[in-house]
């Protein structure tokens, strides 16, 4: 039942943000935020530790037509096939990554996130998945968001503490620590990051 009343949110939602983006009509404007309201208070139900008026916050961050969000993950590893992850603000670990922005390309934003998190310069080498968070990471998110899984090289550098992130190490896939977070990649999509490194072409995995 949770899912159907959040998935159902989520359909008003879409629908509802769709309508505001394109209808001029007042009646249709005001029936399209009712919509959202009766999604918000459906939702604040299922997600006990939020209101209705937090739930439309949420909202309006996410305003104007409904797409996917851009979600990146860089995959770097060491000769010895360990993967970099870096220890983040919430104390887990975690493939460097976050939000892509709007002005970067793809390329332009992996060595961005990279060297901000890690203090490593790297060269995106190879595009190896394109993945729906929902279906393989997280089924309880609200929003869509496309997970790109970008393959570098290190150039060298060297971490420093900042705001995003605390500490930054090189993990054996077999002895990942405790507490990462594998809502934001999984141990099955690090592997496919491996695997990418040593194939000799590469088609790039997608939903």
């Amino acid at each position: 039942m949770d899912d159907y009343i959040r998935n159902t949110a989520r359909r008003l939602h879409a629908m509802a943000s769709a309508g505001l983006l394109y209808s001029k009509d007042k009646f249709d404007i005001e029936r399209y935020n009712e919509i959202i309201a009766i999604a918000a208070d459906m939702l604040s139900h299922e997600i006990v530790t939020m209101s209705p008026d937090e739930v439309r916050t949420l909202f309006e961050q996410n305003d104007g037509y409904p797409t996917p969000k851009c979600d990146l993950r860089i995959a770097v590893f060491d000769d010895q096939d360990r993967i970099l992850m870096v220890k983040d603000y919430d104390g887990k670990w975690a493939l460097p990554g976050g939000w892509c922005e709007y002005d970067h390309t793809l390329r332009e934003n992996a060595v961005k996130e990279t060297i901000e998190e890690t203090g490593l310069n790297v060269e995106p080498v190879r595009l190896v998945a394109v993945l729906d968070h929902k279906r393989n990471n997280n089924p309880n998110s609200f929003f869509c968001s496309y997970k790109h899984l970008v393959l570098c090289r290190s150039l060298g550098g060297e971490f420093t503490p900042n705001i995003e992130t605390s500490d930054a190490q090189y993990f054996a896939l077999d002895n990942l620590p405790e507490n990462y977070n594998n809502r934001k990649c999984n141990l099955d999509q690090m592997k496919l990051c491996l695997k990418a490194k040593y194939a000799d072409t590469w088609e790039c995995v997608f939903d």
